[in-house]
């Protein structure tokens, strides 16, 4: 078998004239490095000099270390990022999840470590960027959090788009490992959030619902949210072909992208419905046909996100809860989710049928939906399974799926 020579040397001519020598030679996984000059214009001078960087161990000479600006160049962009462009042959990100990195890096990550050698990013350089990101303030783009200082886990967020970039580098074998490896992230304080209670889920499903609802789609959807602990982008992503007569089919979402086919864990579900809710959707299908059936304009394209979210805090505000209280106890369109993950619950529903409703993947994210321990409210199950009882010729409870209607969907 032939071996490799150490380097080997080579002539070339200059525009000057001059002929000086050249060397090639090979890395320890035997791949060819650039051509470097000798400086020599003799050969065994060449070859003399070469053996004495060989026997001095200069004779590779020491990779340049890319600079953090020059590694991420074309970063989370799908044209231009190879990193992307290898994942989404693998296992594809999301289109929301691709911008959100992107704005991590661009807004916090890109600017902080550009002039950093990508071998200087150290953990204790991450450690200094994670303590400037927590002292960091809102951009003044955004109106909720102008002014006030990242909370940690906006901070964490962008820690997981620098972890990914900076593992991509050691994958690349640009640097000895991921520093990142040994950072913490900061430490989170849970935000609380109070479910509605009885009392105010029979006042924003009043029958009279005219007066605490400006548009009936929208009070449609959130009945359908309070029944089902669908998420407001899959709501808006509910087309003619999701809906059967006992059930809806939750397969995709509606996102700033347009339609996605794929629930926010990737996993479809399917979920029971009860008679009337059944007639609320069809009353909306009659008008938006084999489109999106919470739509204004025939099923065209869904209702706004902006605008459900509006007319939920109004009818909030319609029905006593004002602004600083709706804030105080984090109520928003999301807030059914809780409610419904928790009265099913409180029902004794086991916690693997809750989560083929809700469409949870773990235990550990039902408890956090959770806000009350169920054996300490037995006495108001009744009170709370009939929160949205309907006009039904059976009476039959609209929010607890029935031991038979769930596990049709098992």
């Amino acid at each position: 078998m032939r071996v490799k020579a150490n380097f080997s040397v080579f002539g070339r001519k200059l525009p000057s004239g001059k002929k000086v020598y050249y060397y090639h030679c090979y890395d320890a996984k035997g791949k060819r490095q650039w051509a470097k000059s000798t400086g020599k214009t003799k050969k065994i001078e060449a070859v003399l000099h070469c053996m004495d960087l060989f026997r001095s161990g200069l004779l590779i000479p020491e990779q340049k270390v890319p600079t953090f600006a020059e590694f991420s160049e074309g970063w989370w962009d799908i044209e231009t990022c190879s990193y992307l462009k290898r994942r989404q042959l693998q296992e594809p990100a999301a289109e929301t999840t691709i911008h959100s990195h992107r704005g991590n890096f661009k807004h916090h990550i890109k600017d902080y470590f550009a002039k950093y050698k990508l071998d200087e990013i150290t953990p204790e350089t991450i450690e200094g960027w994670l303590l400037h990101m927590s002292e960091k303030t809102g951009m003044k783009e955004n109106k909720k959090a102008a002014g006030k200082k990242l909370n940690a886990k906006t901070v964490n967020l962008a820690y997981v788009t620098l972890k990914l970039m900076m593992n991509e580098a050691a994958r690349k074998k640009l640097i000895k490992s991921n520093p990142c490896k040994e950072v913490k992230e900061l430490k989170e304080v849970e935000i609380k959030r109070e479910i509605l209670t009885a009392a105010e889920v029979k006042k924003l499903f009043a029958p009279d619902w005219g007066l605490v609802w400006d548009n009936k789609a929208v009070y449609y959807a959130n009945r359908l949210a309070a029944c089902t602990g669908m998420r407001l982008g899959e709501i808006r992503g509910l087309r003619r072909e999701n809906v059967f007569d006992d059930y809806i089919h939750v397969g995709g979402q509606f996102t700033r992208f347009g339609y996605k086919p794929v629930t926010k864990n990737k996993q479809a579900r399917n979920i029971p419905i009860t008679p009337l809710v059944r007639l609320e959707l069809e009353e909306l299908l009659l008008v938006n046909g084999s489109g999106y059936v919470f739509s204004e304009d025939g099923g065209e394209t869904p209702l706004p996100a902006g605008k459900v979210g509006r007319l939920f805090d109004r009818a909030l505000n319609n029905i006593g809860i004002n602004s600083e209280e709706r804030m105080k106890r984090n109520l928003t369109f999301h807030a059914w989710r809780h409610f419904l993950n928790t009265l099913l619950l409180m029902s004794d529903v086991t916690e693997k049928k809750v989560q083929s409703v809700t469409g949870h993947l773990t235990n550990k994210m039902t408890d956090h939906y959770t806000h009350f321990d169920t054996r300490k409210f037995t006495e108001v199950r009744n009170v709370q399974s009939e929160l949205l009882a309907f006009d039904e010729p059976e009476k039959e409870n609209p929010v607890i799926a029935t031991e038979t209607q769930i596990a049709a969907i098992e």
